[in-house]
């Protein structure tokens, strides 16, 4: 009654070489007796806005496939990490700590990133993490990462959807938010996926999964001549210019005020003694805390955006990170790059306002966040302090994330 066939269905799943096919097979068939995760990044559509979180796609996914993938011995777990208005970056620099390992890691940042250095920084820091990439878009800037192609694959559901809007399928036209009524929901806008829509990308992405499954089911396990762990960056070229740094090639811990993520230390667990001197947790508006406050107590949503922000009436934070190779970093929505200034910032009681490299620049409509990093007086393999206050004026330092390699 208006649907599609089984291939018109699949339509949309793609790998970038047959290489990576057999590798994400292999990968399937090691996890027998164990888990096989899958991580969504994204936006605030994936997070679900303007239904009910238990609706969203990576949620669907998982309910979908999880007894068909438990038969054959693995428990899927499908975690949706993602969070309203904010691209890949800066949390994709400590992807450890935010999306969590992971099998597969997803990006879906359609209508808020479509800058090629934050895809191909995802890319490798997935890379560095052992772990394969699903895009849900078949972007651009992917045909020039050839040293990646065995462990990206795209998951495009548009064609499959428009086919069944033109014939009118039930099981996606007359779309509206929630199965059943939500009106306090935030995010109900006309960008964002009805019920209908997020349960058709959990359910393609779904097939895609589970055809694999049966292939590694399938497959004698002499058949398959890749490793599982070969994922792992060997002195990869880089593409673009800009992601020659430091970021792009190394693994960062991180400690963030924003959720979800999977660090199991919060932004304010490494306050040193847990002395705030008047800095405060806080969102950016209170519209913006209401509308989260709404959204978790009655929608189910996960994601929330706080920042340490303090003032020219705070006094001295700092934090105590743990063990440091070389490099500290930290992250947030600052006014002014200038920070000598109107604040100091010190790393092991020494200034460092005037040697700090700056990484890259996310803004959207629902974030603003560019990141610096700095190596000198860092104490290898030891703790290190990294301070701040604000002297003067009325600008305010709004933190999010420290990150150490």
């Amino acid at each position: 009654g208006g649907g599609g066939s089984p291939e018109e269905l699949r339509a949309g799943g793609e790998f970038l070489t047959s290489e990576g096919r057999k590798l994400l097979v292999a990968r399937l068939r090691s996890r027998v007796g164990g888990r096989f995760t899958v991580a969504v990044g994204g936006m605030s559509d994936v997070a679900g806005h303007g239904n009910l979180f238990e609706e969203s796609y990576p949620v669907v996914l998982g309910e979908a496939v999880s007894e068909a993938f438990g038969v054959a011995g693995i428990k899927f777990e499908s975690r949706n990490m993602a969070m309203g208005g904010v691209p890949s970056f800066p949390n994709s620099v400590c992807m450890r700590d935010t999306l969590g390992p992971a099998d597969v890691v997803v990006w879906d940042y359609r209508m808020v990133e479509r800058d090629a250095v934050k895809g191909e920084l995802f890319v490798r820091q997935a890379l560095l993490q052992d772990s394969f990439v699903c895009f849900k878009r078949r972007n651009g800037y992917l045909k020039q990462l050839h040293y990646a192609h065995h462990a990206i694959h795209v998951l495009d559901e548009m064609k499959v959807y428009n086919l069944l809007q033109k014939k009118r399928s039930p099981g996606v036209v007359s779309d509206k938010f929630c199965r059943e009524s939500c009106p306090r929901c935030p995010g109900q806008v006309r960008w964002h996926a009805g019920w209908k829509m997020q349960r058709f990308r959990g359910l393609h992405m779904a097939l895609f999964y589970l055809d694999l499954l049966r292939e590694a089911v399938d497959s004698p396990p002499n058949d398959v001549d890749f490793s599982p762990s070969s994922l792992a960056l060997r002195r990869a070229p880089v593409e673009h210019r800009l992601c020659q740094a430091v970021f792009c090639s190394q693994a960062f811990r991180c400690a963030t005020s924003w959720a979800p993520a999977v660090a199991t230390q919060s932004l304010t667990d490494l306050v040193d003694n847990g002395v705030m001197n008047g800095w405060r947790l806080q969102h950016a508006s209170r519209r913006a805390a209401e509308l989260t406050k709404q959204g978790h107590a009655h929608c189910g949503y996960k994601d929330h955006k706080q920042a340490l922000v303090g003032d020219s009436t705070s006094h001295w934070l700092f934090f105590n990170l743990p063990r440091v190779t070389d490099t500290v970093a930290f992250c947030g929505d600052f006014r002014d790059s200038d920070f000598a200034s109107y604040a100091l910032i010190v790393l092991n009681q020494e200034e460092v306002m005037d040697k700090l490299d700056q990484w890259l620049e996310s803004k959207t409509l629902g974030v603003s966040s560019t990141c610096y990093s700095t190596t000198h007086n860092v104490r290898p393999n030891d703790a290190n302090l990294l301070g701040f206050r604000v002297t003067s004026g009325a600008n305010l330092l709004s933190i999010t994330h420290v990150l150490w390699n």
